[in-house]
């Protein structure tokens, strides 16, 4: 009768004890599940202010865009005066004007350094990742450093002092007039003819970065939102 109670308390124990046990790994995985559920909603809300700040960008080279484009139709504008040797017109101030001005591009990257803080790791979809890395980390790079640093080189050594010399603010109260103190010099000055076309091929080269940098954010923009739209 001993025996047989020390084996039932036996079985018991051991039932007890794997009951326990059981429960641990119930828990464990039940936490398991919680913290990557924690995760997951955290890259997706990531995911989603990716989003929201490259609507912003875009939105923002857009307008960046459409300044800049605006500028070298105004350049050319004094040059088709000048090579059909008209005399000046007043609608040539805001040309003159926007000889020193350019929309330099910022991208709105908050949700990013975000990312970064977290680790990159944090985007499970790795083609996902790489595109968001070479966007921010290459391509808005290329746009914002070398680009925009060329327009301030130019516009530091070699634009402002000429406009210095020779062009004055026609209203000092707005920055969008100006006017040549002589316009008829500068028909013939070769170095204000070389300024002229230097500024249209930054310009251009500018665009054109802008450009291709929007057709990759757009694209970007898509396949958040697919991946976004398949995880919820």
């Amino acid at each position: 009768m001993e025996q047989n109670k020390s084996g039932k308390y036996l079985k018991y124990a051991i039932g007890e004890i794997i009951l326990v046990v059981i429960g641990i790994l119930v828990a464990l995985q039940i936490n398991t599940w919680n913290e990557q559920r924690k995760l997951q909603n955290e890259e997706l809300n990531l995911l989603a202010e990716v989003k929201s700040n490259l609507e912003t960008t875009l939105e923002n080279f857009k307008l960046d865009s459409l300044y800049n484009y605006n500028t070298i139709l105004l350049y050319k504008s004094i040059n088709k005066h000048i090579e059909a040797d008209l005399p000046y017109n007043a609608k040539l101030d805001s040309a003159f004007a926007a000889l020193t001005l350019w929309s330099s591009p910022f991208a709105t990257s908050i949700a990013y350094k975000t990312i970064q803080t977290k680790g990159l790791d944090i985007i499970k979809n790795k083609t996902l990742k790489n595109n968001i890395v070479d966007l921010y980390d290459v391509k808005m790079t290329s746009l914002t450093v070398d680009i925009d640093k060329a327009e301030w080189a130019l516009n530091t050594n070699v634009v402002n002092p000429f406009v210095a010399k020779h062009i004055r603010k026609f209203n000092e109260i707005s920055l969008n007039t100006a006017r040549p103190n002589d316009f008829e010099a500068l028909k013939t000055n070769n170095e204000f003819l070389n300024i002229l076309s230097m500024l249209v091929r930054q310009r251009l080269k500018g665009l054109e970065f802008y450009r291709m940098t929007m057709i990759f954010i757009k694209n970007l923009i898509e396949d958040i939102a697919i991946e976004l739209n398949s995880r919820i």
